[in-house]
């Protein structure tokens, strides 16, 4: 069975992340969340099953398949924002891996406070 990984946010960093998590399991299925069309157009020209939405809100999640995902990568450009993502996923799909790329240090213990899988620091 092939994994199914939603990439939530696909600016620089959720690119980044991506292309990691693909080149580790070449046959995983992609869909991707942003709110940006340009993201969305990119991320379909890109093979991903593109959704255009908020992943705050539960049916860009449901169009997004968020219900169906082994792992979810949160990859906002705001930490407040990843946050409610990441808690509005885990209704969704209380059994996925989250990943939450976050830029403010002193927020690491929150989000694995929040039931959050892995945690990791934006990159400069």
């Amino acid at each position: 069975m092939t994994d199914h990984i939603l990439a939530i946010g696909y600016g620089d960093t959720g690119r980044r992340v991506v292309n990691s998590a693909l080149a580790a399991q070449p046959d995983a299925r992609l869909a991707v969340l942003d709110v940006d069309f340009a993201a969305v157009v990119e991320a379909a020209a890109n093979g991903a099953t593109a959704v255009q939405g908020d992943g705050r809100d539960r049916c860009a999640l449901d169009r997004a398949a968020a219900d169906a995902a082994d792992r979810v990568i949160v990859a906002v450009p705001d930490d407040l924002s990843a946050y409610l993502i990441a808690r509005a996923v885990r209704v969704v799909n209380p059994d996925t891996v989250i990943v939450a790329v976050i830029r403010e240090a002193e927020n690491h213990d929150l989000f694995l406070d929040s039931d959050v899988t892995s945690v990791h620091l934006r990159p400069s």
